[in-house]
């Protein structure tokens, strides 16, 4: 399994999110990170991830326009070691 750091590194070069977005998703996904330590929750799996996410992604508005939240759902699907349901992509992007 890759550490947390790998995974982010591999979104920063991938993610296809224009510049200031960008970097507001590399703070969200630092503060899912500083959220999963001082939680005690594995990032991992699917479960301690969407608490993460409900956690961390308020801070970040600029994210949740239809465009943004779909590039970044997509990126949950397609980096992190769990699939989603298209339930749990509604609820993520909500």
């Amino acid at each position: 399994m890759n550490r947390i750091s790998q995974v982010y590194r591999e979104a920063c070069r991938e993610i296809a999110l224009p510049a200031t977005e960008k970097i507001l998703f590399m703070k969200l996904l630092r503060e899912l990170s500083v959220n999963a330590v001082k939680s005690q929750k594995a990032w991992q799996i699917k479960e301690d991830f969407i608490a993460l996410w409900f956690m961390s992604a308020g801070r970040f508005p600029e994210l949740a326009s239809d465009s943004n939240a779909k590039i970044i759902i997509d990126w949950v699907a397609k980096y992190l070691p769990f699939e989603l349901t298209p339930e749990e992509r509604l609820l993520l992007h909500s």
